[in-house]
């Protein structure tokens, strides 16, 4: 794995932390990140809960997008739409996010969520992301 991209993926990612969630791989334009179910991530029927999938979904389409940005920059999420495609009923989900459009202001990335054990496509992702500068960007509150 990149330790560069690594660094700067895991910088303050508390959220994704607290879920238990692990980046695996960061490359250039693509990252992985996998899940593993605990009781408190389900829903009602024991299911992955879909804000979780989608939590992953924006975090894994983040790592693949801040890839593309200078060292002096993050990324933000503009917007992320999640097409839900069957019930997330694995012990372990895997969300691998590519960059299809990089860009100086916006950068779009699809995102799939898979069952590790099975492979099935759990849910899809498509997003945008704003490279903003760390110093503009960082709350001062």
């Amino acid at each position: 794995m990149n330790q560069f991209y690594e660094e700067r993926k895991n910088e303050k990612q508390s959220f994704l932390t607290a879920l238990g969630g692990k980046l695996e791989k960061i490359e250039s334009g693509k990252a992985v990140l996998s899940l593993k179910k605990e009781d408190w991530l389900t829903q009602h029927l024991g299911y992955f809960h879909g804000g979780v999938i989608t939590s992953l979904a924006d975090s894994a389409g983040g790592a693949a997008a801040v890839t593309m940005v200078p060292e002096n920059y993050q990324v933000v999420t503009s917007e992320l739409t999640m097409h839900f495609l069957r019930p997330a009923v694995a012990d372990e989900v895997i969300a691998t996010a590519e960059v299809i459009k990089p860009g100086k202001q916006l950068i779009i990335v699809e995102c799939s969520v898979t069952d590790k054990e099975t492979g099935k496509l759990i849910a899809k992702a498509i997003g945008t992301w704003v490279p903003v500068k760390i110093e503009d960007a960082m709350f001062k509150g």
